[in-house]
């Protein structure tokens, strides 16, 4: 298959709608005791409507930051695409293995190193509601034949003269 690599994968649009809301969601009720404090001290009933007016705010305002993130498999490794998660970046031959794992609600792809250490990939995943992706064995699924196919490719041939004979002798 010329072409099919490198893949690169991030948030999917439901997912990206998820963290943006998450964002407003919070700014708001940060906003709404401020408001409530408006409308006590000063009688201004049209403070209730900050809130509101934060959240779509943050909401519109995070939705493009948001999807920044994402990962690279290609021949030589999976990286980060951000580059402040640069440090992270590793080759097949330094996986031992790849398997999807549950953290709080969401389901993530993890990445075990020789080191011992493990890293835990930012996406694909798959969470509740919003948060779910329905292609996300499909992706799982690609990583690990990804990593399968090339975790021996760095590696000397094999010289043993036995081994590399395919000529038939009779």
């Amino acid at each position: 298959m010329p072409g099919a690599l490198p893949i690169t994968y991030y948030l999917t649009r439901r997912q990206t709608l998820t963290a943006a809301l998450r964002v407003g969601l919070i700014a708001a009720a940060v906003t709404l005791p401020v408001a409530a404090v408006i409308v006590v001290a000063f009688e201004v009933w049209s403070a209730m409507a900050l809130p509101p007016v934060v959240f779509v705010g943050a909401t519109l305002l995070t939705w493009p930051f948001v999807r920044r993130g994402g990962i690279r498999v290609d021949e030589s490794g999976i990286r980060p695409l951000r580059r402040a998660a640069r440090r992270h970046q590793v080759s097949w031959h330094l996986i031992t293995d790849v398997r999807a794992e549950r953290r709080a609600s969401r389901t993530v792809p993890v990445v075990y190193l020789k080191s011992g250490r493990h890293w835990r990939l930012g996406v694909p995943y798959s969470g509740v509601m919003l948060g779910a992706d329905p292609r996300f064995d499909e992706k799982l699924c690609v990583i690990r034949n990804t990593w399968d196919t090339y975790r021996l490719w760095r590696r000397p041939p094999v010289t043993d003269e036995d081994y590399s004979n395919t000529s038939v002798e009779g």
